[in-house]
């Protein structure tokens, strides 16, 4: 049996319906707790958060005021100024720093092959990075690649996990716009502060390693996940085969055939071999993540291995 809708309201009263399925359970989120996410650069933040700066010479010492916004830590509240004038207004300072983390999850179409669809632990594994930055403190944003819509506002403090849920289902839009490569160059021209940049994709575009290395001289830090399913990867198919391009492409007609599997082996561990060394060499970090393992797996494995969270 599938899990119910839940319904969330938002700041305007306005219910969404949220289907959960793919959504973390009890024990992924306790696999999480006390998780941070682990970027290797330091990004200038604009809010006060918990993570502590690397830069010389910076005290302890009141820094600016800004209006609250939703999800932020009380604590930081200047109660005097809501007693006087009504007005939620939070104190920052210099001596510690919001991290900005960017959810963008693939959702062009070739994201919905196999069962289950790539893009349902696509979004589980958003969600658990998600996840532990708002328990750090970190300010989070969930973009969805390949459909047009507007700028999601940054989430803050893991209150406001269920709202990121939102961001990531709510209202999906039926038009669906361009390749994922097309959707990070025009991320990499979106005038946003640099941060630590999660990609979530098949990455099975053929352009889609130049379109990451745009994202580092915006002085970004990418952690991409790629997801194939095991059919992809290693499919068990033959005789005379029609192939159709999810998004967009003419069809192909071939044999399938020994030959022609162990060309089509070689092509896409070529592929995904270039796809990581873009993202390594510019001071990324890249994993493959298979449908067929379980979101566990994934963050023991090379997301442990490697640093991702601490």
């Amino acid at each position: 049996m599938s899990t119910p809708p839940i319904a969330i309201r938002s700041r305007s009263s306005v219910h969404h319906k949220v289907k959960m399925d793919w959504i973390l359970d009890s024990k992924e989120l306790r696999l999480l707790e006390g998780r941070r996410l682990n970027p290797r650069k330091s990004f200038a933040g604009r809010v006060r958060g918990e993570r502590l700066t690397r830069r010389k010479g910076v005290s302890i010492e009141f820094a600016d005021y800004r209006d609250y916004t939703n999800g932020d830590d009380l604590r930081h509240l200047d109660w005097n100024v809501l007693a006087r004038l009504d007005l939620p207004i939070m104190k920052t300072y210099r001596d510690e720093e919001d991290l900005a983390v960017y959810l963008l999850v693939d959702e062009t179409e070739s994201m919905t092959f196999g069962q289950p669809p790539k893009i349902e632990f696509a979004r589980r594994i958003a969600a658990a990075f998600g996840y532990v930055g708002l328990a750090g403190g970190d300010a989070v944003r969930w973009q969805r690649l390949g459909v047009r819509e507007p700028a999601r506002p940054f989430r803050r403090s893991v209150a406001s996990y269920f709202r990121l849920v939102v961001d990531a289902t709510a209202d999906t839009p039926s038009d669906r716009r361009g390749g994922v490569a097309d959707a990070l160059r025009a991320f990499a021209r979106q005038n946003v502060r640099a941060g630590l940049v999660l990609i979530v994709s098949d990455g099975l575009d053929p352009e889609i390693a130049n379109a990451v290395r745009i994202l580092f001289p915006r002085g970004h830090e990418v952690l991409f996940v790629q997801v194939l399913g095991p059919e992809e990867i290693d499919p068990d198919l033959e005789g005379d085969l029609r192939l159709l391009d999810s998004e967009g492409g003419s069809p192909v007609e071939i044999t399938a055939n020994g030959l022609t599997l162990r060309e089509y082996r070689r092509r896409l561990e070529d592929h995904n071999s270039a796809l990581a060394e873009a993202v390594r060499r510019a001071g990324g970090r890249y994993a493959l993540a298979r449908t067929d393992v379980t979101l566990e797996a994934l963050l023991s494995g090379s997301v442990r291995r490697e640093g991702w969270m601490a």
